[in-house]
């Protein structure tokens, strides 16, 4: 059993809903309440959270952009972007 970095209490293993619809297996220290996930679970976590569908709009093709990528690159309604491919991959830069 692991145990907590912060205090050395016996971690519990919870699954647990992190963002609406988004769960993942987190072992919980029930003395401090500190959350860790494990490096997989982390991983199945990012996958959750930023694979998207693409979706027809018109004659084109959309996608839709995470909030929290948005705000990262500063991303926003009505801001001009430069599209490019470079080895079969999509490069979107905010002008």
């Amino acid at each position: 059993m692991t145990l907590c970095p912060i205090c050395d209490t016996p971690m519990k293993k919870e699954k647990r809903e992190l963002r609406k619809g988004i769960y993942a297996l987190v072992e919980v220290c029930p003395k401090c309440e500190e959350e860790w996930v494990d490096e997989k679970e982390y991983q199945d976590l990012y996958e959750q959270m930023f694979t998207r569908k693409t979706f027809k709009i018109g004659g084109s093709l959309a996608i839709r952009i995470p909030k929290e990528i948005a705000n990262i690159t500063g991303l926003k309604e009505g801001t001009d972007v430069k599209i490019d491919v470079k080895d079969k991959k999509i490069i979107i830069e905010p002008l």
